[in-house]
């Protein structure tokens, strides 16, 4: 367990505790600072999962980024990949990335996802609706999809969520192209904020930004989360180091690329009033490489709840986050390390247990329950 308290925007995080090989991680217990809990195996065989979401039957809903949607049974029975699938290219880190399911799912069951499309050596993020029918999506709409094409394969961002009002929240990276996330004409290190059909959300802050564009300024943001009371937490990807926790406010400038916290410019990087500060960055040491991001707001784990809990892809680590009274961070604990590999994604399932995915050719679903 690797554990650090931090006492401003800039944070440690010092390094301990021995790690479990990967054949053994199903049934392992584990010990942190405030539970202890044991690792379970949900399903394996996937290819570099990149996203998950519960359907309300208990099933699970799942990407692999090659381009391959799947159902994992309640049982943990992996499903065959559904057919109806768009055509998807991988080749390095773009693909087939997250999905979530509509609210509604029980009645309309449908969901939503985001690829890389690609045409003529050009790339560029899309957003898609489907119903999920018989072994194969139906109805696939594109919704909503970047301005700008570029030739990278990264630098996608693509979290997707509901908040309160049934709008979809989507974080949109830079395309590896940074200049233009300080362009707020186009939608690239954005959070934009839309309908379900793929309008821009009336109230939006609108006048220079693109419509869609609830925030802005950010390099790659692979994880977005909202909290019962509305707050909306991201983190987002550094330079060279730099990773950056952030509490959105609508409207705001997070500063990509002017403003950053790792390489040259790190720690004490000069940050113009016109940029929001985040709410922590963990400076030009380590790169962790967050992924994914969670509040958890279950009853399991008493003690977390209120706590973020992010993936490490660099540092191959689930850790949590612990906030203070007034939102702010007062240290980091690495609840899993060095066990699952990189770690994509995690999100708190409707009986409180947290789900993690890891980012590898042969990757799992893995579930955190009290021991």
């Amino acid at each position: 367990m690797k554990t650090s308290l931090a006492g401003g925007v800039f944070g440690a995080l010092v390094v301990g505790a021995a790690s479990i090989a990967w054949a053994e991680v199903d049934g392992t217990s584990f010990v942190t600072a405030e539970h202890s809990f044991v690792l379970e195996t949900v399903a394996e065989g996937l290819e570099h999962p990149w996203g998950l979401d519960f359907l309300p039957d208990g099933r699970i809903i799942v990407t692999e980024r090659p381009g391959r949607l799947r159902i994992v049974e309640a049982d943990g029975t992996l499903g065959a990949p559904l057919g109806g699938m768009p055509d998807i290219v991988s080749e390095f880190r773009d693909g087939l990335l997250d999905v979530t399911a509509s609210p509604a799912f029980a009645e309309d069951r449908t969901v939503y996802f985001a690829y890389s499309d690609l045409e003529d050596g050009a790339r560029w993020l899309k957003i898609m609706s489907a119903q999920i029918g018989d072994g194969a999506v139906e109805n696939l709409t594109p919704i909503f999809e970047s301005d700008l094409r570029v030739e990278s394969n990264e630098g996608y961002g693509a979290r997707i969520r509901f908040d309160a009002d049934g709008h979809l929240m989507i974080t949109f990276g830079d395309h590896a192209d940074p200049p233009t996330a300080q362009d707020g004409t186009n939608t690239l290190g954005s959070i934009i904020r839309i309908t379900t059909d793929g309008t821009p959300v009336d109230g939006n802050p609108g006048g220079d930004l693109h419509p869609a564009i609830y925030a802005w300024g950010f390099k790659n943001s692979h994880g977005i989360a909202i909290a019962e009371d509305g707050t909306i937490w991201a983190i987002d990807h550094g330079g060279v180091g730099g990773d950056e926790l952030n509490r959105i406010e609508m409207g705001a400038n997070y500063g990509w690329p002017a403003r950053q916290f790792g390489g040259a410019d790190a720690p004490g990087a000069e940050t113009p009033s016109e940029f929001k500060e985040p709410t922590f960055t963990w400076g030009i040491a380590p790169t962790v490489a967050l992924s994914g991001l969670e509040i958890y707001e279950g009853d399991l784990f008493p003690n977390w709840q209120g706590d973020l809990f992010t993936g490490s892809l660099v540092q191959q680590a689930l850790i949590r986050i612990m906030l203070g009274e007034d939102g702010e961070v007062i240290g980091t604990e690495y609840v899993i390390d060095g066990v699952l590999g990189r770690v994509r994604e995690v999100r708190e399932a409707p009986d409180g247990t947290l789900y993690v995915l890891n980012d590898d050719f042969e990757g799992g679903i893995y579930r955190i329950v009290p021991e």
